[in-house]
């Protein structure tokens, strides 16, 4: 017989979560929770009413939304493979963190 109360390790495994993400969810009042003395336990039955309660579903999007991903193919047309049609043969700047930037500055100042 399945227990009626979880633990916060036994609530992480079946979210598929680790247990400090679990319990700061206790914390803040994300999940539900019953408190017996100092235990912490989260009964079945509500763990699972909040997973059907927080479940996005895809019929939920309104049908003139789009595609979740646009121009993501490349290399081929493998999804995902690489940069996407919309970014490629444009020509960006290299990222510089902050002391790359300025020697970056003092470089091209002494030039």
């Amino acid at each position: 017989m399945e227990p009626l109360l979880l633990k916060a390790g036994d609530v992480a495994k079946l979210l598929g979560l680790g247990r400090s993400k679990v319990f700061a969810m206790l914390a803040v009042g994300e999940l539900p929770v019953i408190r017996i003395g100092r235990s912490v336990r989260v009964p079945r039955a509500a763990l699972e009413d909040w997973i059907a309660e927080h479940t996005q579903h895809a019929s939920g999007r309104s049908a003139d939304a789009g595609p979740l991903f646009m121009g993501v193919e490349d290399r081929g047309g493998v999804p995902g493979a690489g940069p996407s049609s919309l970014t490629r043969g444009v020509l960006r700047e290299p990222m510089l963190g902050p002391r790359r930037a300025s020697r970056q500055a003092s470089s091209w100042a002494s030039s």
